[in-house]
Formats: C-alpha cells, structure tokens, sequence
C-alpha cells in the first residue's frame, strides 16, 4: 500500500482474522484467500504505518502492544460497519441489540426485561451470560451492544450507569445464630464464585478490608451448583439474594445474619462511550430502569 492511501475495511478484516487466529495460513482457509494475500495485506499496513504488528519468531506469529491496540480498534469500526449496514439494509426493522448479562442479572432480573422487549417493543436481542470481567473485555471490543452486570467497572472508554440495588447474603444448610463474617470464615467452609465475577470482587474485597483467611472448598462459575452445595451441607455460599431467594423462602437453605457487616452492592448498565444509542438500546435502558422501581430497587441520583 502506498504512502497517502487509508487502510480499508478489508485491511482490518484480514489483520483481525490473523490476530485472532495466531496464523497466516489459518487466517487465508477461514476468509477464503490466498495466504500470499494475507501476508501482503499485513506487510502493507506495517509499511504504511511503519509499525510491527506481529513478530516472527520460528515460524509463529505473536501479535505485538501495536498490533492488540489495532485489535481493540479493528474490533470497533467492524461492529460499527456492520451494525450501520444492517440497519441501513433493515430499515423498518429493529436491528438485534446485543446484551451481556453477569449471572445474578441473566438469571433474576432480565427474564422479564427481555420479555417485554421482544413481545411488547418486537426488538429481537441476543443475550450473552458471562462474569463481569468477561463482558467489560467485550464491550471495550465491540462485541456487545450494552451491558447490565454486578462487578465493578473501571474501563476508561465504557460508561456506567448505576441501576439498580441488591445485596448479598450468607446461606447454609441449617439454621445459625447471629455471627461476624470472621466467625462465619471460622466456622464453615466457603463456597465461592470463580474469580472475575462481581460476586467473588466483592466477596475478596470485604474480607481482604477485614484481614480475614478463609477455606475456600469450592470455587465454581453456576449458582445453582453453589446452592446445591449449600443444600447438602457442604459449606456456606456468600450469594446475590435475589439467587437464594426461592431456596429460602422453601426452607431449603437458611440466611446467617452477619452483625458486622452490610454486603449491599449495585447493578449497573454499561457501554462503550462511542455506542451510538438508537431506539432499540434506549428502550432497553428505559425498561431496565422501570424494572428497577417496580421492584423498589432503583438507584435514584441525588
């Protein structure tokens, strides 16, 4: 590519398909090219930029800071494009709103949203149920739309808009009296979240504040596992109670009340500062809030 003349599209699918896959000849079978084609589209754009996307080491490629830069970037204005040509090519309809949803939220609170979504406002979505880290990554690249999750967000190209109110709670098998959190550490064995969820960041964060050493016996990313878990007395899980809320009210599981301590938390909605905010991503938003107050949760500013 000569001086003066601007990457294309195709110049960022190419690059993308390359750093996704770690592979010239891999990146050529899946775009359907040569891979003559492939390794010059890369070697032009380093020259046009002066800049070294990948090192080549014993015939493999490793994407370097410049190149996961262009990731992030190539990521971006291909959603964009993509979303642009889809609207533009459906016009009367509403294009897909592409959702992440942490576990606590996809599981109690957006069953309902989604229903009236689609069934009410005829917004088709697509729903993707991972822990916070996983969807702020994906978010910063594009790849989703909007998020509603439990974790604390601190990305500096992502907005976060605080929602909605909900708490956590510690549940066992049996009935327990009253106990700090560092009897509770004492007494029974933890059942966890996995790491990178907003339930385990929270849970870490308190008992790090408190200086307090736990067992941890499981570690797990389905809630339902951990309540299980708890059913059969294998341990105390520190959970969203909006999660525990049928086995208690069942008699299943029992809430120990912690005295030293409040585990109050908030969902937030969270997108990237560029998203362009159509019909369909403010109606979500809209019906995210008023579930919100429905259920005497919102989170109003003061």
């Amino acid at each position: 590519m000569k001086r003066g003349i601007h990457m294309t599209l195709r110049h960022l699918e190419i690059f993308l398909a390359v750093a996704e896959t770690g592979s010239m000849r891999k990146a050529a079978e899946q775009l359907y090219i040569s891979q003559p084609t492939v390794s010059g589209t890369i070697r032009e754009t380093e020259e046009e930029y002066d800049v070294l996307l990948f090192e080549r080491l014993n015939q493999r490629l490793f994407i370097t800071p410049e190149g996961r830069q262009l990731t992030i970037y190539a990521r971006e204005l291909l959603s964009l494009f993509h979303e642009m040509e889809y609207t533009l090519r459906h016009s009367s309809d509403h294009a897909i709103l592409r959702i992440g949803a942490t576990l606590t939220v996809g599981t109690c609170v957006l069953p309902e949203i989604l229903r009236q979504l689609e069934e009410e406002k005829h917004i088709p979505t697509s729903v993707q149920v991972e822990n916070t880290r996983t969807i702020v990554q994906r978010l910063a690249e594009g790849a989703l739309d909007i998020g509603f999750v439990e974790g604390e967000v601190h990305h500096p190209d992502l907005v976060v808009l605080p929602v909605m109110a909900d708490s956590l709670t510690a549940v066992c098998a049996h009935a327990a009296p009253p106990m700090t959190l560092a009897e509770l550490c004492q007494t029974y064995p933890l059942l966890m979240r996995e790491k990178g969820s907003g339930t385990r960041e929270m849970t870490d964060r308190i008992l790090a504040e408190k200086g307090i050493s736990c067992d941890i016996r499981w570690e797990c990313s389905n809630t339902q596992t951990l309540l299980q878990a708890a059913e059969s007395g294998l341990g105390v899980t520190i959970i969203s109670r909006l999660l525990a809320a049928d086995a208690l009210a069942a008699g299943r599981l029992f809430e120990i009340p912690l005295t030293d301590c409040e585990l109050n938390r908030t969902l937030r909605l969270v997108w990237h500062k560029n998203k362009f905010q159509g019909d369909s991503f403010l109606a979500f938003c809209h019906l995210c809030r008023q579930y919100a107050a429905a259920c005497h949760q919102e989170i109003v500013k003061g």
